[in-house]
């Protein structure tokens, strides 16, 4: 008799206990179905450049928002299966693209089909940051300056090769753009990446690279390679001492970027919550820090400016494609 009373009077807490704990788990789960789930298509590897700027944005979106935001890597053909991913999101969709110039710009210009179209398929949110491109030197190379390097480039053919992380890139053009500057000959090499290309410039494998300058900050501390000029309108903080190429007397787009951008289909009202948030993120010290930490600069474009940037770099880079007949295979 008082065994039976003494279960039953542990047996009805523990009953309610859980049932309490079932509602709980009940409740999260309704809380958590609640929140926007918004995806962010990154077309490069975990660990790459881009990836690693998307999760700060998409960790700051996600505190912003109140919402369940999920990077997504698509990595292949520099950046294209991405951008094909994105214009593929069905109706009211909620898929953003944290990509590059590359993937807005050269893409559309370099590949006959490439299955997506910036202006009808994407919605531009905001540029997030500007990256640069340097030219650099093994650390054992003879040239000091620019000109050093173009002047090694008229006595022997073969120093004209320069690594670019893909063929068809931007990096790739800029040397076209200086060749016809100086009125030399400089052959790409294309590599999987920069880092590829960086491992065989420090090992004097190749003459020079053109890459992003973030991924030559640390390698040039080190003095493993020397950076000779960077495409930009301004000097790199990281790289005070290093000249532009605008002051050298070669002109061409300075906007290397990352940017964001949604499916044109994406929900309208979300779609002005994120918009509004992607511009708070410049108010924010911490996140801001994040960003700088990587090497790029935190720079805020709108919408509009973000469209206007790509048009003008569209339009100067086609013309370099135009003139040297060139079509990825």
């Amino acid at each position: 008799m008082s065994l039976t009373f003494s279960l039953k009077k542990i047996i009805r807490p523990l009953g309610s206990a859980v049932l309490g704990l079932s509602l709980l788990s009940a409740a999260s789960s309704v809380q958590a179905q609640s929140k926007p789930l918004i995806r962010v298509l990154v077309g490069f590897p975990a660990g790459a450049g881009t990836d690693q700027l998307a999760r700060i944005y998409a960790n700051f979106l996600s505190n912003k928002l109140d919402a369940n935001v999920v990077v997504e890597n698509r990595p292949g053909a520099g950046g294209l299966l991405a951008a094909q991913a994105l214009a593929a999101s069905k109706d009211n969709n909620q898929t953003l693209l944290f990509g590059v110039d590359h993937q807005f710009v050269m893409l559309p210009l370099i590949t006959k089909n490439p299955g997506f179209d910036v202006k009808k398929d994407m919605i531009p949110i905001a540029r997030i940051a500007n990256f640069y491109t340097c030219l650099a030197v093994p650390a054992s190379s003879s040239a000091q300056t620019l000109q050093d390097y173009i002047d090694s480039t008229k006595k022997d053919i073969n120093q004209g090769n320069y690594g670019v992380p893909a063929i068809g890139s931007q990096a790739h053009f800029v040397g076209y753009v200086l060749a016809g500057h100086y009125k030399t000959t400089m052959t790409p090499v294309p590599y999987r990446g920069a880092a590829p290309a960086i491992t065989d410039l420090i090992g004097a494998q190749i003459p020079s690279a053109i890459v992003p300058c973030d991924a030559l900050v640390e390698h040039r501390k080190s003095g493993k390679i020397r950076v000779l000029a960077m495409v930009s309108e301004k000097r790199y903080s990281q790289m005070p001492d290093v000249p532009t190429f605008i002051e050298n007397g070669v002109k061409m787009p300075t906007d290397a970027f990352q940017a964001v951008y949604a499916s044109i289909n994406f929900n309208p009202e979300l779609l002005k919550k994120i918009t509004q948030a992607t511009e708070e993120i410049f108010n924010d010290p911490e996140t801001t820090q994040k960003v700088a930490a990587t090497y790029m600069e935190p720079d805020y474009a709108s919408p509009q400016q973000l469209a206007e940037i790509v048009e003008i770099n569209t339009k100067f880079w086609g013309q370099q494609v135009k003139k040297s007949n060139f079509q990825l295979q």
